[in-house]
């Protein structure tokens, strides 16, 4: 538990550090802003955690999210996503 929560702590702490070297686009690898990324988990996820399925819209590096390899996604290991360029928005279909 405590690694999981290091693990955390420091994915937040590298995405801030991302924030200040990225623009804050929704374009995939741009740091997404706190409000579209509630946005976002509210869609796909809501009060669960994401699962493969779910995240690939948003996640396309699903391992690079999933900090601590469990197979799904939590809010904190989304966010740090968010922070990280790791998640974006959705693309539209073409």
């Amino acid at each position: 538990m405590i690694t999981r929560m290091f693990m955390v702590w420091f994915a937040l702490v590298l995405g801030g550090l991302a924030a200040h070297a990225t623009d804050k686009g929704g374009a995939a690898g741009s740091v997404l802003s706190l409000d579209d990324c509630r946005a976002i988990w509210n869609l796909a996820a809501g009060r669960s955690d994401l699962g493969r399925d779910q995240a690939q819209p948003y996640v396309p590096d699903f391992a690079a999210v999933d900090v601590n390899g469990d197979g799904k996604i939590t809010n904190a290991e989304f966010r740090a996503g968010c922070e990280t360029g790791l998640v974006h928005k959705a693309r539209r279909a073409d």
